[in-house]
């Protein structure tokens, strides 16, 4: 069973070296790692033995955080209240897409962490 990105986020660079070298032998330099490099590599080995679905959206949403998207969202519903103001049925469709795609960034940030 794959470990989640949260819980191997939660241990320490010993405890992250002690479970890659004891679970995953085929990572290598695992001991001059810091501890970010350390929970990406054991990522990227559990989606190599099949553990862990493969994160196709990560770098799109590794730009932006789960507040800076949730920003982002609040400032397109203004931008859409506006539209519907105005009747600007082109803007408003628009808008409503941008919304649409980074709620699916959100979900899906919140579904890899």
């Amino acid at each position: 069973m794959a470990t989640r990105r949260a819980e191997l986020e939660k241990l320490t660079a010993p405890k992250l070296r002690e479970l890659a070298l004891e679970k995953y032998p085929n990572i290598t330099g695992v001991s001059g790692m810091k501890k970010e490099e350390l929970v990406e590599a054991i990522l990227a080995e559990e989606v190599k033995l099949g553990l862990r679905p493969k994160e196709e959206g990560r770098q799109a949403t590794a730009q932006m955080g789960v507040t800076q998207l949730k920003a982002a969202i609040r400032a397109l519903k203004k931008t859409r209240d506006a539209a519907l103001q105005g009747k600007d049925r082109g803007g408003l469709a628009t808008v409503r897409l941008q919304i649409k795609r980074m709620k699916r960034r959100l979900r899906k940030l919140r579904e890899a962490s």
